[in-house]
């Protein structure tokens, strides 16, 4: 019998797991895709294995990754794809119409007249020990903010692979703002692709920043994980270890797991664990103990604790001192929520009427004050730096895209969360 470790097969790691489970209306949309011109929008909530379904059906040599952070601006993930793509940038004396400072950039080209040649015979690279094939070279000044600089250096390079932006909710809302309109002009004068991968439920956030989009990308949800595809997860891994999970134990995984893959693979990695199974059993193993499912449960939430409570604090700040602390109150509500609530998303309307029982300004609340505070709650979020996101309202309704918050909200005394919020419990409804 063939021997697979634990982490392998289960549990949260850069590879794709060997419990890949394959979603037709979702792996084979992003495929057929891959062969259309248009940019691909990948989104859902965190952990719900986005970055894993471009590894499974993307080559590495297909694809240039660049993974944006939050100080990331067009200008840096320009230059980033650059320089990937083979391209040496440096800072020109010459200065563009806004008067930024322009990029040169030394690409590799074949044929053509070269502005720099190099001699015949030389190293391909310093210590190679191997003579190289003549190499003509360019150097070309671009406007680093400018996709239709950016556009012509990579054609000139010949470059042909996917363009791929992670973790693209980590920009600041004006700078994916302006990123869209760039994806226009990239669709409208190269063949470049893009594949931008972010954490939010909504299916058309870059049309909404840019209508004209609309027909030039296509959105593919990774969020939805049916019960069936979760159990297929089980199922591969129970083979690939040679152990079976009882009934009640999986039935314990399923429901504790917030329909989030993540979660499931995580929570079966630490029961494995903890009956120390490392590796393929020789001999086949039942793990029937529902004990494991909820102790790992407990700890996942209980190892980001701290993290979620800092995030607790920080949102019911908001953006400033404000008489009615509208998101000291929307944090109010979604402490007290179900779970399925805060996945399934709250209306704004909901919202109001459980904020205006328990306000101290009652009456005088107008459903207003609630709907320009929930509309701005991306943008607290990135103020304060609370990376990954975990509430969003993209779509109309407030939601929980971080299915572990989820899962430390159901784990958690409420009257402890309530006083991290700076509500007395008394104001619990």
């Amino acid at each position: 019998m063939e021997k697979h470790r634990l982490e392998d097969v289960f549990g949260t790691s850069r590879e794709v797991p060997k419990t890949y489970v394959v979603r037709q209306d979702v792996d084979g949309r992003f495929v057929n895709d891959l062969s259309r011109t248009k940019h691909i929008v990948l989104y859902g909530g965190s952990k719900q294995g986005k970055s894993c379904l471009r590894r499974y059906n993307l080559k590495p040599e297909e694809g240039l990754v660049v993974q944006c952070h939050r100080e990331s601006d067009k200008a840096a993930i320009y230059e980033m794809i650059l320089k990937q793509a083979g391209a040496r940038t440096q800072v020109s004396d010459t200065r563009t119409i806004s008067g930024n400072l322009k990029l040169a950039a030394t690409v590799e080209v074949e044929g053509g007249v070269p502005l720099v040649l190099k001699k015949k015979g030389e190293l391909a690279g310093e210590g190679s020990g191997e003579m190289s094939k003549e190499v003509v070279t360019k150097t070309l000044e671009l406007d680093p903010e400018d996709p239709n600089d950016v556009a012509r250096v990579l054609s000139e390079m010949g470059f042909k692979r996917f363009i791929i932006l992670e973790d693209f909710h980590y920009l600041e809302p004006d700078v994916q703002q302006a990123f869209s309109f760039d994806l226009k002009v990239f669709h409208e004068v190269s063949d470049l692709v893009f594949i931008i991968v972010g954490v939010w439920l909504e299916s058309n956030r870059l049309t909404l920043y840019n209508g004209d989009l609309s027909g030039r990308i296509t959105n593919i949800n990774a969020d939805a994980w049916p019960e069936p595809s979760l159990r297929e997860v089980l199922s591969a891994g129970e083979a690939l270890l040679n152990i079976g999970f009882s009934d009640d134990v999986s039935g314990a995984i399923l429901q504790g797991c917030q329909a989030n893959v993540g979660v499931l693979q995580e929570t079966c990695f630490r029961v494995c664990e903890a009956e120390n199974i490392w590796e393929t059993s020789e001999e086949r193993r039942i793990i029937n103990d529902v004990s494991k499912v909820n102790d790992a449960l407990t700890s996942i939430a209980s190892d980001q604790a701290g993290r979620y409570r800092t995030f607790l604090a920080k949102f019911a700040e908001g953006l400033g001192v404000t008489d009615l602390e509208m998101y000291r109150w929307i944090a109010w509500v979604a402490v007290n929520a179900r779970p399925e609530e805060l996945k399934n998303g709250i209306a704004p309307n909901v919202i109001f009427q459980r904020i205006r029982q328990a306000h101290p300004s009652g009456g005088s609340l107008q459903h207003n004050n609630v709907n320009q505070a929930l509309e701005r709650v991306s943008k607290v979020q990135h103020k304060h730096k609370l990376q990954p996101l975990i509430f969003d309202h993209s779509d109309g309704d407030l939601k929980v895209v971080d299915a572990n918050f989820l899962l430390f909200l159901s784990t958690q005394d409420r009257t402890s969360l309530l006083e991290a919020i700076g509500l007395p419990a008394s104001q619990e409804h």
